[in-house]
């Protein structure tokens, strides 16, 4: 019965957003990047307390989602530099992860979860994603 198979069960949740950007002191000379945007999107890698639970749900996600569509809609149609969050913090991929993460950790360790893995797509060539230590 595929029930008793073994494993380890994920769970990934993803959102998408439009906004632009531009590092600071990007350049050699340490002039900024020019602005310009993105096509981004955002998936989370979830994990529950338990494996699995009787149900088959190894974690139910909704509470997540709904705070990353809260996060999501935010981020959306903006020069990511001038969100709050990011005043004097070079908003790269890198950073959009953890911010991300820092805005979705507390809801999901409250809904008995754990975030495994945040992977930041800036445009559908390049990515950085965000590993949280346990």
């Amino acid at each position: 019965m595929f029930t008793q198979e073994n494993g380890k069960f994920y769970v990934r949740i993803e959102g998408r957003f439009e906004s632009a950007h531009f590092l600071y002191q990007y350049f050699a000379d340490g002039t900024d990047e020019p602005i310009h945007g993105h096509s981004w999107k955002v998936e989370v890698f979830l994990e529950g307390k338990t494996n699995i639970r009787a149900d088959g749900i190894s974690y139910d996600f909704l509470t997540a989602r709904n705070k990353l569509m809260e996060l999501v809609h935010s981020i959306d149609h903006i020069l990511i530099n001038d969100h709050p969050d990011f005043k004097g913090i070079n908003p790269t991929s890198e950073n959009v992860a953890r911010w991300f993460y820092s805005g979705l950790k507390k809801e999901v360790k409250e809904s008995e979860g754990k975030i495994r893995r945040i992977v930041i797509h800036e445009g559908p060539e390049n990515l950085a994603f965000y590993e949280p230590e346990t």
